[in-house]
């Protein structure tokens, strides 16, 4: 706090001064050492605000400083809202086009999220099951901005910056029952029917749907780093290494499950899961009936051979990406799910959907593979640029580096009605 209120008090005077002729030099060297959160919040009257961060922002745009479009993010998005209108008015276009972009994706079974960068959300897709009602479409969420999203079978989760959490969608199976009031919460993870929170101290809170036994054995205890979900079971990872499990056991999901540390990943099929070590090898567990755990990587692998990234489909395959950029998918293939795989290296990002899997190249092209029975792969990108995926039952959805949005596949439930474009 003192280096802030140096820090503050530095350039209110550079400001109030205006002596000083290399004034914007001397602000933009201050900068990469400014927290502008802390800023923000020290400059709590509106008018001290005005007076010096738009200020600041039009130092920096002169200077073409790149930090800018943080501070502007975090202007627009100051409490209580700063006018910032006397801004340059082609540097408040550059703002608004700027926060209209999508950094954030994700899937549930017929429809979808994106979280745009204003911490804003939009929902498409089906919503045969009432999967969009009550979306947090406000454009300015009076009690803090989403960071993060997931999705459901119909419903979804998103976190908020002060670590509140909000739910919408369907109900069925009591999917939203019991969610969080309380904030303090880092991470997020949607179930079929239920969700799971981890919170700042590293303990867990589960809610949702028990038809199950979802909920059944959650962890009590703390030092949990990140979780994940499956159909009815779920995983969390502790800062030691070492995985928890719990939930459904009906098809044997936790069944196998480690019992030694130094992981550093997780993911969750249906009914099986995968957990990536700290030296690049792999571990899966659970149920075998469709053969999810047929063919899974082994140990000592020589060095551009080790894993350094896992997803999971439902419960037929899974895939892990190698060091070298080659993918390796292992599994159940009755319904095509490993047809078509690459074979090349050069791969960077890996998502699955039910019988379908969608890989990006270091080029930011999409490559697509399994069962396209029923139009997973129809429609698949083409083209360059794209650096995120991910997959719901039988549609996909990829991010570009430019902030828009593709969908494509199965449209038999509107998955793709709606879509951001």
């Amino acid at each position: 706090m003192d280096k802030l209120i140096k820090d503050s008090k530095y350039i209110q005077n550079l400001i109030e001064e205006n002596k000083d002729e290399n004034i914007e030099e001397n602000i933009l060297n201050l900068f990469p050492t400014v927290d502008f959160d802390l800023l923000i919040r020290y400059y709590n009257d509106s008018a001290i605000k005005n007076r010096y961060l738009l200020k600041i922002a039009e130092y920096m745009n002169l200077l073409d400083c790149n930090q800018l479009e943080e501070v502007l993010i975090k202007i627009k998005h100051s409490s209580p809202k700063m006018d910032y209108s006397s801004l340059n008015p082609d540097l408040i276009r550059e703002i608004d086009v700027e926060l209209e972009k999508f950094t954030q994706i994700a899937c549930g079974y017929y429809h979808s999220v994106a979280l745009k960068k204003d911490g804003t959300i939009v929902t498409w897709g089906g919503n045969g099951c009432n999967q969009r009602v009550g979306s947090p479409i406000d454009n300015s969420p009076k009690d803090g901005e989403y960071i993060a999203i997931a999705c459901g079978y119909g419903h979804s989760v998103a976190l908020k910056s002060d670590g509140g959490i909000v739910t919408w969608g369907s109900n069925g199976y009591n999917s939203q029952n019991n969610s969080p009031t309380d904030i303090g919460y880092t991470a997020i993870a949607c179930g079929q029917y239920h969700s799971v929170a981890l919170k700042r101290d590293g303990t867990i809170s589960t809610w949702g749907s028990n038809s199950n036994n979802q909920r059944d054995n959650s962890p009590t205890d703390n030092g949990y780093i990140a979780i994940a979900c499956g159909r009815f079971h779920s995983v969390a990872l502790k800062s030691n290494g070492s995985v928890a499990t719990w939930g459904d056991y009906n098809f044997k999901q936790r069944k196998n499950s480690p019992v030694d540390n130094g992981y550093i990943a997780i993911a969750c099929g249906y009914y099986h899961s995968v957990a990536l070590r700290s030296n690049g090898s792999l571990v899966t567990w659970g149920d075998n009936e469709s053969n999810q755990r047929d063919g899974s990587p082994i140990d000592n692998l020589p060095s551009l051979c080790k894993y350094v990234a896992i997803a999971c489909g439902s419960y037929h395959n899974s895939v892990a990406l190698k060091a070298d950029g080659s993918v390796a998918i292992w599994g159940s293939n009755a319904n095509n799910q490993r047809k078509d795989s690459p074979t090349e290296i050069g791969y960077i990002a890996i998502a699955c959907g039910f019988y379908h899997s969608v890989a990006i190249r270091s080029d930011g092209c999409i490559v697509t593979w399994g069962n396209d029975s029923h139009g997973q792969r129809d429609d698949s990108p083409v083209g360059t640029g794209y650096i995120a995926i991910t997959c719901g039952y039988s549609h996909s959805v990829a991010l570009k580096s430019d902030g828009t949005l593709v969908t494509w596949g199965n449209n038999n439930y509107n998955q793709r009605d709606d879509s951001p474009i």
